[in-house]
């Protein structure tokens, strides 16, 4: 493995095990929350897939469309109203709900933050650094692949 790849791995590695602990606390809040009465408190034992679940995140990163979408979203991001309008991840144009749905996956995998006050979708750390990794994948490849319908 090359010095690159293996930055590019720890930051994946560093980026993911930030979002887990992000995600064990949200589960922790959701489960303190829940109305359990008689019941004993549900303990939650420190993540153990983290391999699994860096693999799918990686996968994800790497399929063509989802690639050119975070390619997209990177910088300062882009608005829900372009997004929906170039018909982006091979949806129709102007179809937001079905891209609301789409980029709520990607939230779910980490990899997209949506900004609701600015209506924008955005890069995240763990979504650039799984980018990074599944480029890095492409036997060195280069070129970038386009975002269906982008640009109409």
């Amino acid at each position: 493995m090359s010095p690159a790849d293996r930055a590019l791995d720890e930051a994946l590695d560093a980026a993911l095990a930030a979002w887990l602990s992000r995600q064990a606390a949200a589960e922790e809040r959701l489960t303190s929350f829940a109305f359990r009465e008689g019941q004993p408190a549900i303990e939650l034992p420190a993540p153990t897939s983290q391999a699994a679940i860096r693999a799918w995140i990686v996968a994800t990163a790497a399929d063509p469309e989802v690639a050119a979408f975070l390619r997209l979203v990177e910088g300062d991001g882009r608005p829900m109203a372009a997004l929906v309008a170039d018909g982006v991840l091979g949806l129709e144009a102007g179809d937001r709900v079905a891209l609301a749905a789409r980029v709520g996956v990607l939230a779910a995998a980490g990899l997209v933050g949506r900004d609701l006050e600015g209506d924008r979708v955005l890069l995240t750390e763990l979504g650039e650094a799984a980018l990074g990794v599944a480029s890095a994948g492409d036997d060195g490849a280069t070129s970038t692949p386009t975002v269906a319908g982008a640009g109409r």
